[in-house]
């Protein structure tokens, strides 16, 4: 009997619409905007990444040229490594091709951390992202494209990634401010018209090392895939269209399950335990791969993520439960709620800081504080004519009396006995006048300063990574 099993066929199916003439690329980048503009805003500024590589330039060219069909300013941003003997060469080509555009261009040096827990190129891309970031622009372009797709998809795949990392890039993350108009091009689309339009560019020789995964997967794998089957990166494009979309489902859930227990943005810094506790151990992990992308962690592994949530829900009320994330991040639980701590805010060194006026004032551990006049609350104005305001971090020994019903105590004694944890109790700033204690973030103002419902006060806030202490528990 003749099986009826039949061989995989060559040609791997990428459904397509009825045969239209295709849009040149500056068509496809105006629709991609005019697409982003209606349906959230319109965008007005926009940055470049700008490598100097063939399809930033591409972009650059792209965009330069979508100017004058629609009103927006732009700009490049260039950033420097230093990982390259040629990277002044590549910097000195952005400069000229910027120049000969008209187009400003932010030059950024960064150095790579010497323990680099990401790898080179993970160190060398998140540095890139941060900087990028720092564009006060409404968008930050990148040049990604179909076959960056389609690589990262399978370097996810390799690495054991779930369904977000397989899900991989988006055309336009509003979270980052970040749009890629050719993500649906491909990289022979973007070789052809820079041809066409005779652009220079610069290669990376970098590219060439296939001891990089990416590189391997670029020039060793992928030319294999397509020699079998022809449409192999539409495919993986559209299966990975699919997993985004899976995982916004994903996270719509871990909205559901987490609902009573984030009452706001702003505090999403800590979880209640029972939170987790109560969902099957699924649904948990789920919920904590959310929370901890909230707090713009890394994703842990598997086993960090089934050790992590174990021990979270096992750890009795008293113990000191501390948990490595990153090199600078730790989970640690105190009573019935999990933190994520920054190192920064565990240890810091005595400070004073002056107040000169200033709206907000950044502490030496990265917190800050906020200052904004005010009628009727906040520290009263009249006291601050002949004294200077000051910021210092507790130094032992300080008194504060904010309500006039009870006792005067020691600053101490009030933070042994609040839910505070011990580490944000340690890096509480004290706001005082003169030399007096007038304001402490979470237990108000000093009865002696505090401001009448018709006078001139002075509103602080204090801002915790997400979290915020406003400082206006006056008693009048």
């Amino acid at each position: 009997m003749a099986s009826s099993k039949k061989p995989l066929s060559n040609k791997v199916s990428a459904t397509s619409p009825k045969k239209t003439k295709p849009l040149s690329l500056l068509d496809v980048v105006e629709k991609s905007f005019v697409s982003l503009s209606t349906s959230h805003k319109k965008m007005k500024s926009m940055t470049v990444a700008l490598s100097g590589g063939v399809d930033s330039v591409v972009l650059l060219h792209l965009l330069h040229q979508l100017q004058k069909r629609q009103k927006f300013t732009l700009k490049a941003s260039h950033v420097h490594h230093g990982l390259s003997k040629n990277a002044d060469k590549w910097v000195t080509f952005c400069e000229k091709l910027c120049r000969k555009l008209s187009i400003p261009l932010d030059l950024n040096y960064v150095k790579l951390p010497q323990k680099k827990s990401l790898g080179i190129e993970g160190e060398a891309r998140q540095l890139r992202y941060e900087k990028l970031l720092q564009s006060q622009t409404d968008l930050v372009v990148l040049a990604h494209h179909e076959d960056d797709q389609a690589e990262t998809f399978l370097l996810q795949l390799i690495r054991g990634a779930g369904v977000k990392g397989l899900s991989t890039m988006a055309h336009f993350d509003g979270s980052r401010r970040l749009w890629r108009p050719l993500l649906n091009t491909s990289r022979i689309d973007i070789e052809s018209y820079a041809k066409k339009h005779k652009l220079k560019w610069i290669e990376d020789e970098s590219n060439q090392n296939i001891d990089f995964d990416r590189n391997f997967i670029r020039s060793k794998v992928l030319p294999i895939l397509k020699n079998r089957f022809n449409h192999i990166i539409k495919v993986i494009s559209r299966s990975s269209s699919h997993l985004a979309e899976a995982q916004h489902l994903l996270d719509d859930l871990a909205k559901i399950d987490l609902k009573s227990f984030i009452k706001s943005i702003n505090y999403n810094h800590k979880l209640k335990v029972k939170a987790l506790d109560k969902l099957s151990n699924t649904r948990a992990k789920n919920a904590l791969r959310y929370w901890l992308e909230l707090n713009n962690q890394m994703m842990p592994s598997k086993d960090l993520l089934d050790e992590l949530l174990r021990q979270v829900l096992t750890a009795k009320k008293d113990t000191d439960l501390k948990i490595q994330l990153s090199k600078d991040d730790e989970i640690r639980r105190y009573q019935d709620e999990i933190y994520i701590v920054s190192k920064n805010q565990q240890t810091q060194k005595n400070y004073e800081i002056i107040w000169a006026g200033e709206s907000e004032i950044i502490l030496p551990n990265g917190q800050k504080l906020t200052f904004k006049k005010v009628k009727g609350r906040g520290i009263n104005l009249k006291f601050l004519r002949d004294q200077k305001l000051k910021i210092r971090n507790r130094q032992g020994g300080e008194f504060f009396k904010p309500d006039s019903k009870r006792p005067t105590k020691k600053i101490k004694q009030l933070l042994q006995e609040s839910d505070l944890p011990p580490w944000e109790r340690e890096n509480l700033p004290l706001i005082f006048v003169g030399d007096d204690l007038a304001f402490v973030p979470n237990f108000g103002i000093d009865i002696k300063f505090q401001t009448k419902p018709k006078e001139v006060g002075l509103e602080v806030v204090f801002l915790q990574q997400n979290s915020f202490i406003l400082g206006i528990l006056t008693t009048h």
